[in-house]
């Protein structure tokens, strides 16, 4: 079972990937609850009086005490607490790494730090308003954004985050994310903050991609292979590397930045601790 928090928190998430965490907590327990039962049990006692002899000649009262055991069951609804207890059992078992780092790329990472939300649907669906709103810009400026904006639009992942880590030096995370597993809170945080949020969030995800300093010469030397070999059968391939790269160059994940694909995204709300 999860371990019990000796500090009482509530987890408070903004973005939840529900399938990831069904089948990993599936993987755990050999299986998902839909409900889990509680059982409780508190002991009753009951007090027998007795009076023994002629109440004129002698009287007595003696008294018994019977223990009754009542118990009670209560069926709770897992919904709602399998994130948080899917995050317990990962840890538990040492799955969780708690650091970025190009050592543990393909790992599961816990990191927590400022994150900034892009809503680039929104933003692609207000494009030529934006324009309007930029002011003073030169032809060729305007025509730049034009074009920025135009692959925001048509690329197919609207919203991303990116998250400044800080531990004895500062790290980039950089996620794409599902508008079907987020919340609305970030659009609010994008009302609320100019860039960065204010407070700090927590992201568990996979790790899998790591800045381009950090890839040794052999993984380089593989992937070049792999791509002239495949430009070598199929020549087409070049035009969708290069459309990849312009995607990458325009929204992608910075060159300096880690990649994480996101499973939960949250604050934890703590409870008032007496001195």
């Amino acid at each position: 079972m999860a371990k019990q928090q000796t500090t009482k928190s509530i987890y408070d998430f903004i973005y939840l990937d529900v399938d990831r965490i069904h089948s990993y907590y599936a993987q755990l327990m050999d299986g998902l609850p839909n409900q889990k039962t509680s059982s409780s049990s508190k002991n009753k006692k009951f007090i027998n009086k007795a009076t023994a002899g002629p109440r004129d000649i002698l009287h007595y009262e003696g008294q018994k005490e019977d223990v009754k055991e009542e118990s009670l069951e209560q069926l709770m609804d897992m919904h709602h607490v399998l994130p948080r207890d899917m995050i317990n059992l990962l840890d538990e078992y040492q799955l969780i790494e708690k650091k970025l780092a190009a050592s543990n790329l393909g790992k599961l990472v816990m990191i927590k730090g400022l994150i900034n939300f892009s809503d680039f649907e929104t933003l692609g669906k207000n494009s030529d308003s934006v324009l309007e709103l930029l002011g003073d810009k030169s032809d060729k400026e305007r025509l730049e954004i034009k074009t920025v904006l135009n692959v925001i639009d048509a690329y197919p992942i609207g919203v991303q985050a990116t998250m400044q880590v800080k531990s004895n030096v500062t790290h980039h995370a950089w996620m794409a994310l599902d508008k079907k597993y987020l919340t609305s809170a970030h659009l609010v945080a994008a009302l609320k903050h100019k860039s960065l949020s204010s407070e700090e969030f927590v992201v568990l995800g996979i790790l899998d991609a790591i800045p381009d300093k950090f890839v040794e010469d052999d993984s380089e030397k593989d992937l070049n292979k792999f791509r002239k070999n495949l430009l070598d059968k199929r020549p087409f391939f070049e035009a969708i590397f290069s459309m990849n790269g312009v995607y990458q160059e325009v929204i992608g994940r910075p060159d300096d930045s880690y990649g994480i694909t996101p499973i939960s995204i949250f604050r934890v709300m703590k409870a008032k601790i007496e001195s």
